[in-house]
């Protein structure tokens, strides 16, 4: 099974579920990538001399004493860091790549059938005219429940929308001679294409169209759970998974 395959299985879970599972995995390979690409006596010598100077700055009655400790403590702190440059090096491109899949397929809640959306065309400031909507594939399942054609005001038009039935839709987008296309998906799973269409993605760039949104609302993967009045989207619940399984396995694998 190759990696895009293990991802593809991951989107058939519940978001959460599937954060959670790529948090542990991402966990557990950058920790052995950590282990066996660093000098582990060396860290945990660092570790245990740094520990040995904070308790002794906090015993100490001397500020030059103290103030020499720090100094010692920072150097130590950048040997560390300079030790770990192996395996951060190793890891970093993976993770970017893995966060750009992250951001196509966990950033934002699906559009459910017979769930209202929006679609919004912004332009460059001082834009006039109209610009027309139009349902090129899909279109029995697909109601425009504003007029097709819009008036560019304060720099953007909106129309909204609503797919009656599950199925991936293509809405195209007229303004004077210039003709763009976006696709929508209507699904009660999991999934999405990408909300926005932009001048790196489509748009001409000398265009007087700066981008068009679909409005998609973020994903929340607690739900309308609050964590002290605030709710995670889909990066900071990776975070936080992954520090809380980072540290469990560093623990478990005595890795310093």
């Amino acid at each position: 099974m190759g990696l895009l395959d293990f991802l593809n299985i991951i989107l058939n879970l519940p978001p959460l579920a599937a954060i959670l599972v790529i948090s542990i995995a991402v966990s557990v390979v950058t920790t052995v990538i950590y282990k066996y690409t660093t000098n582990q006596k060396l860290m945990k010598g660092i570790k245990d001399e740094v520990k040995s100077m904070q308790a002794e700055i906090r015993s100490t009655k001397e500020p030059g004493r103290a103030a020499q400790l720090q100094k010692e403590m920072m150097k130590k702190s950048m040997q560390q860091m300079n030790s770990s440059w192996k395996s951060m090096i190793v890891t970093i491109i993976p993770l970017f790549l893995l966060f750009g899949w992250m951001q196509a397929h966990l950033a934002y809640s699906p559009l459910m059938p017979g769930e209202e959306f929006t679609a919004t065309a912004y332009f460059v400031p001082g834009t006039e005219g109209n610009i027309t909507i139009a349902a090129t594939e899909g279109t029995e399942g697909l109601n425009i429940l504003t007029e097709p054609v819009q008036e560019i005001k304060d720099g953007k038009a909106i129309w909204r929308l609503k797919g009656e039935n599950e199925g991936a839709y293509r809405l195209s987008y007229s303004f004077g001679d210039e003709l763009y296309a976006q696709n929508v998906i209507v699904t009660d799973k999991f999934g999405y294409e990408s909300p926005i269409l932009a001048k790196s993605k489509g748009i001409k760039k000398d265009s007087r169209v700066e981008r068009v949104v679909i409005g998609l609302k973020p994903l929340q993967p607690f739900g309308e759970v609050a964590l002290l009045g605030w709710k995670p989207g889909w990066l900071a619940t990776y975070i936080i998974f992954s520090i809380i399984a980072s540290m469990l396995l560093r623990k478990w694998l005595k890795i310093y």
